[in-house]
Parts: structure tokens; sequence; C-alpha cells
């Protein structure tokens, strides 16, 4: 196994968990992460070696997601760019040094873990918005509220779930160093 079969193996849950938070279609999702990690296999060689691994692949899954979009308009996908925006804020935290025996399951859950720690209404923002995959129009007319209010309320959850899941995994790291 070279390097890059390590880091795709590695990396191929979140590419998944990413491209379905935009695709609904499991079948496609899978698909398109199979052509991300054939896309960075081709290009791997152009990887900047300090950068984040996690932050590239993202970026190429974004790219391929958005040429399937284009050619099949049809299909339904998160278009909305403060969606993506603030996806991005909430994967880049799984790019930080982590426990090595930490799965992406196990980095998902955290997540969710502190998705549930939201007040009501942040987490209702969130699970509209990025369980539910409505566009922030959609979503603030279904919760009731302004674009403005619901772009506001995700904001501060993404921040609340930023300053959380590094908690956690300061926690984390603290614990394994025992």
């Amino acid at each position: 196994m070279d390097a890059f079969d390590i880091l795709a193996e590695q990396y191929r849950p979140m590419i998944m968990t990413y491209i379905q938070t935009l695709v609904r279609d499991a079948n496609l999702a899978e698909d398109l992460a199979q052509e991300t990690l054939i896309a960075a296999y081709r290009e791997f060689s152009n990887f900047e070696p300090n950068s984040k691994f996690g932050a590239w692949l993202r970026g190429i899954a974004r790219n391929k997601v958005l040429q399937n979009h284009r050619a099949t308009s049809r299909r339904r996908i998160v278009t909305d760019s403060r969606i993506v925006e603030g996806m991005e804020e909430v994967y880049s935290n799984f790019d930080l040094p982590t426990v090595e025996a930490e799965s992406w399951s196990e980095r998902l859950n955290t997540l969710l873990d502190c998705v549930t720690k939201l007040s009501g209404s942040l987490r209702e923002a969130v699970a509209e918005v990025y369980e539910k995959g409505y566009t922030l129009k959609q979503a603030a007319l279904r919760l009731n509220m302004s674009f403005e209010a619901l772009a506001q309320r995700l904001h501060r959850s993404r921040i609340l779930l930023h300053k959380c899941v590094l908690d956690k995994n300061t926690q984390e790291l603290g614990h394994a160093r025992r």
C-alpha cells in the first residue's frame, strides 16, 4: 500500500459523508466519492505536503458535485453558498490532529453529540438545513423566520459546533497522552 492508498482509506468515510450532505442520492454519492478519489490519485503529485489532505479532497469532491449538478441539473443538491461554506467550516475541524485510533465514524459521533448540545432553536435550524437538506430560503419559511435570522442562527451554531469539537478533541488528546 502506498501513501495515497493509506490516506484514501482513512479519508473515504469523511468524503462520503461530505458528498452525501450535498447529494441526496446514495448511489450518486458513492459514484462521486469514487470519482473524487480517482481524480485525487491522478493529481496527487500536485498535492502540497504542508496542506491539509482532507481540505484538498473536499475541494475535489465539491468540484465533482458541481460538475455533476451542471450536467444533470434536475437532481436535487444543496446549492446555497452559505450552506457549502458552513459545511466547510464544520468539516475543517476534522483536519486537526486527532488520536490516530479515532475513526471517522467516531468523529461524526463527536459532531452529532455537539449538535445535541445546541439550544433548541439553533439545533432546529441545523436540522432543517444540514439534516433535511432545505435551502436557507425554504428552511426560513418552514421555521417562520427571515432568511437573515436563519443565516445568523446557523452562523452561531457553526461557531458553537467548532468550539465543541475542538474541546472534545483536546480532551481526547489529553486522555490519550496520560
